[in-house]
């Protein structure tokens, strides 16, 4: 079973999330080296939505901002930073106890190398909105667009003002790690 890896940073401590799917709205988490079923009930894509764990039941509501987020559970709020861990693998060479990040795909990688002003995806996931057309202005912190992943809506901010020269997916794309999104001026 396929699963996603996170870095997470709660209360100035950090932790490995991984998440399994585990069937229709039903999550096998590890943490801290506990397991963990968590059944999800509502609209997690909208930030409100119910949780079951070990027989027990949470409202919770997130509201995010790119990695950053503000969660509040059963009434208590925890900021956290949640990044993807990017898969790794040896080095090229026999023997090598060296490790470096996975490549992109070429064509991707190629496309990022070359294009001064990309904005490129931080997680695995689909494109659900878009919020900006070629030629239009942004200032920094503006959305761009929403990429929906493990059923959480992240907004990617604009880094800098500038203008959008070219939007590079549509809406319903699905994107990976490091894929360029759009080129901003």
């Amino acid at each position: 079973m396929a699963h996603r890896d996170y870095d997470v940073k709660v209360r100035g401590r950090e932790y490995r999330l991984r998440v399994r799917e585990g069937g229709e709205n039903v999550f096998l988490i590890e943490l801290g080296g506990r397991r963990l079923e968590a059944r999800v009930s509502g609209s997690p894509a909208e930030g409100d939505f119910r949780i079951s764990l070990g027989g027990r039941e949470y409202p919770v509501r997130i509201r995010s901002s790119g990695s950053n987020m503000e969660v509040q559970v059963s009434g208590h709020v925890f900021l956290v930073d949640l990044s993807p861990v990017r898969p790794v693998r040896t080095a090229e060479r026999p023997g090598s106890a060296g490790l470096r990040p996975a490549a992109l795909p070429a064509t991707a990688r190629q496309r990022a190398a070359h294009v001064k002003g990309a904005i490129t995806s931080p997680i695995p996931g689909k494109v659900v909105a878009l919020k900006v057309r070629e030629g239009d202005s942004v200032r920094k912190g503006d959305v761009l667009l929403v990429i929906e992943a493990m059923k959480m809506e992240n907004e990617i901010r604009a880094p800098r003002d500038g203008r959008v020269k070219e939007v590079l997916v549509q809406e319903g794309s699905a994107v990976s790690v490091g894929q360029p999104l759009l080129v901003l001026d």
